[in-house]
């Protein structure tokens, strides 16, 4: 009688994938792309050990036409040809040129949104002066700021938010002692002018490029123009008024 040995099914033994708690490390690897990745590494080996034998043995003053056909840089770095076009068309060129501006002037705009809300966040502040008229001089020696605000010491110089004694009893509102100091209120407000600052610098960059575009592309159109340098040695171009049928 033959044996059920091969009819018994196996246990199957599988690679396990990887946890979810360790999901943030990307695939976990297993043994058959590890050998892919060593046959792959191992062929490269094999490719950089054939060229550097050929360079070894390769005689520098042997002709081949590659020497009329190529050219290298004073570093000796291979300068590769852009084939049969050499050179583009002046409308290719132009609206290369356009499409670029137009990038820009996207980049710009966002710098400029983004500088909206920055000065709509540093809006909220006080401007001028408060003043208090009293009747004689006996009220103004004895005038007590605190008192006549209704507030505390700490909220008197806040103008922008001067909260009273009743607003600050409420449950609702902040306490009085958990309030930020005002150090704290000036480090947060200088980093917003800070980040202020940065993107009127980029928007200032980005206009003098997206400037510096359109008036390569004007100039690549027709017609007569005369270059024109000011005082402070800034280009200018103007063109010549044609009467347009």
């Amino acid at each position: 009688m033959a044996k059920l040995v091969h009819n018994v099914q196996k246990k199957q033994h599988r690679e396990r994938s990887q946890l979810n708690s360790r999901a943030k490390y990307g695939f976990l690897e297993k043994h058959k792309d590890y050998v892919k990745r060593a046959q792959d590494h191992h062929r490269k080996e094999n490719t950089l050990k054939i060229l550097r034998g050929k360079a070894k043995d390769r005689n520098p003053d042997e002709y081949y036409h590659a020497m009329s056909s190529r050219k290298t840089d004073p570093q000796g770095l291979l300068v590769q040809s852009r084939g049969l076009h050499e050179s583009l068309s002046t409308d290719q060129v132009k609206l290369l040129k356009t499409q670029d501006s137009n990038y820009v002037r996207t980049l710009r705009q966002m710098e400029l949104k983004q500088m909206d809300k920055r000065k709509q966040d540093l809006l909220f502040q006080s401007s001028g002066k408060h003043t208090v008229f009293v009747d004689d001089r006996e009220e103004l020696e004895t005038f007590d700021p605190v008192e006549h605000f209704n507030t505390t010491p700490e909220m008197l110089n806040r103008r922008e938010n001067r909260l009273t004694k009743d607003q600050l009893a409420r449950d609702d509102l902040v306490d009085s002692s958990k309030l930020m100091p005002k150090e704290s209120l000036d480090k947060k407000k200088l980093k917003k002018y800070k980040l202020l600052k940065d993107h009127l610098v980029r928007q200032a960059q980005l206009k003098q490029v997206q400037n510096r575009m359109d008036m390569q592309r004007e100039l690549m159109k027709k017609g007569s123009k005369k270059k024109t340098v000011d005082a402070r040695g800034n280009v200018a171009f103007k063109w010549k008024k044609q009467r347009k049928r």
